[in-house]
């Protein structure tokens, strides 16, 4: 929230895992915890030690969310990009097809000139930085129509 009341620009990536499906199908659920843990390894080495991931529990494929201060939609995209190229050229500790595995990305990001309607509302802030992950989610889901592998850049609208 500190970039939004300083005006300072702001993204959040939502990196989800291509064929979850089927990896959750093929793999065993202890397999698949350790493959999560790896790729989540994996994205931590691929940001700025200012970026933070976490894993989102949500239901359906799983998906990470990726804070990234001082990050403007062009950056975000280079972020997701370079996330992208880590996780498809590592090698992954399970067995059979799913060593190698590849990840989609939604972005979305704040302006440094947005302004909030009431600067003081904390619940204004609170409300907004919901949209901003509301919004990489469907910018996510919308590069899904068009394959795998794939960054999608959504931007906030006030």
């Amino acid at each position: 929230n500190r970039a939004v009341r300083y005006h300072r620009p702001l993204s959040v990536l939502v990196v989800e895992l291509d064929h979850a499906e089927h990896i959750h199908k093929e793999l065993e659920s202890i397999q698949v915890e350790a493959l999560l843990r790896e790729m989540a390894e994996r994205l931590g080495q691929s940001i700025r030690d200012t970026d933070t991931v976490a894993f989102l529990d949500a239901d359906g494929p799983p998906r990470f969310a990726i804070v990234l201060p001082e990050t403007d939609e062009q950056g975000a995209a280079l972020a997701a990009d370079k996330i992208r190229r880590s996780i498809a050229s590592h090698d992954f500790g399970t067995s059979g097809a799913w060593n190698r595995i590849t990840v989609s990305c939604g972005s979305a990001s704040i302006d440094a000139d947005y302004r909030p309607r009431d600067e003081a509302g904390l619940v204004n802030r609170r409300e907004y930085t919901g949209n901003l992950l509301r919004e990489a989610y469907r910018a996510l889901d919308s590069g899904r129509s068009s394959g795998t592998n794939r960054t999608t850049v959504g931007a906030y609208r006030s």
